[in-house]
């Protein structure tokens, strides 16, 4: 009976550690880094977006940039030129790190200035104590290593992250008709909030909602009366990136505080031309926006006169790494500028007074 009873527990015993072994698997051994390259940059990856990440929020948007906040940036810019990093895990949580921070940010009010809030590439927020103007918004794109799985792409700026955006925004301008400045998914939000967006022609010509304001043999200068009963003065430019129409918004808010949003203007002859006047021609410019890439930046800062300029456009995700512009090219190429400039990555802000 004895052998019996120790058989019956024998078995029992390897029954029972059976079934535990099937509803708790071992854990698996973490990967080594020797013999595993791929590895080793993904979690290199994820530390340096992680410090970049940490290192912009200790260094903050900031007139003459110190060494600690270039070396983020740089960082960014040696990851962001890295397309191995294009959809990683490393990648979206920065982007959804820098979208949180932005979101929570906007939601504050604005005592006294203009708050210029950097989005994503050239979707910006410039904020006042009275109105809220958005420029360019889009929610960015990067093919997934999983979109054959997914069957869907991930966003760099999230549908949520985005709504609470434009729920704070009273106007959106939208500057011209490429895909990495117009997302048909944000003007829709604001269409069906009855919130203006003012466009140039060739911008969703049929669509109920958009206005479009231009006026090719000069000016375009205009009152907008917003829903809230609040009114901007507005004078847009007529612009180029090469042959496609580009507005150029000067806008003055109720505070007298006016800020300027170039698009992609990228023409020699608008340079040559307009360019020159507008400080001549529109009321001092606090903030101006500008694509970094933009011919003849330093002629062309000249021409807007404005008191901050914040650059944009850089690491532009959907472009290939020899157009993605870096943040070390930003700063070479104003390292001899007169103007106060700002050099900001995705999901921060500075504070015009």
């Amino acid at each position: 009976m004895k052998k019996i009873f120790n058989v019956l527990m024998l078995v029992c015993a390897v029954v029972f550690t059976t079934n535990t072994l099937a509803q708790e698997p071992a854990k698996a051994k973490p990967k080594k880094f020797h013999g595993n390259p791929d590895y080793y940059l993904e979690v290199q990856g994820m530390h340096l977006f992680r410090n970049a990440d940490k290192g912009l929020d200790e260094f903050p948007p900031m007139v003459n940039a110190s060494t600690a906040r270039k070396l983020a940036l740089f960082s960014l810019d040696a990851l962001h030129h890295d397309t191995r990093y294009d959809n990683s895990e490393a990648m979206r949580e920065f982007c959804n790190s820098r979208m949180e921070k932005v979101v929570a940010e906007v939601r504050k009010p604005v005592k006294k200035g203009v708050k210029i809030f950097r989005v994503y590439n050239e979707g910006f927020v410039a904020k006042t104590k009275s109105v809220t103007i958005a420029f360019d918004l889009v929610r960015g794109t990067y093919l997934s290593r999983y979109k054959q799985f997914l069957g869907t792409d991930y966003r760099i700026v999230t549908d949520e992250q985005m709504e609470a955006i434009i729920e704070q925004c009273d106007v959106m301008f939208l500057s011209h008709n490429h895909t990495d400045h117009i997302d048909r998914w944000v003007v829709d939000k604001f269409i069906a909030a009855g919130k203006p967006v003012i466009a140039q022609s060739e911008i969703l010509p049929n669509v109920e909602g958009v206005s479009h304001w231009r006026n090719e043999e000069g000016i375009y200068d205009s009152e907008l009366v917003l829903k809230s009963g609040e009114k901007l003065q507005v004078k847009i430019f007529p612009g180029y990136q090469r042959q496609i129409l580009n507005n150029v918004p000067v806008i003055t808010t109720p505070e007298k505080y006016t800020v300027c949003h170039t698009g992609d203007q990228h023409d020699r002859k608008s340079t040559a031309d307009w360019i020159a006047t507008v400080k001549d021609n529109a009321p001092k410019i606090d903030a101006l926006i500008i694509n970094c890439w933009t011919n003849d930046i330093l002629k062309t800062l000249k021409g807007f006169d404005a008191r901050y300029v914040f650059t944009a456009h850089e690491n532009e995700m959907g472009h290939t790494i020899d157009h993605r512009e870096a943040y070390w090219l930003t700063f070479d190429k104003l390292k001899t500028t007169e103007y106060p400039f700002v050099v900001m990555s995705w999901g921060e802000w500075f504070l015009v007074k």
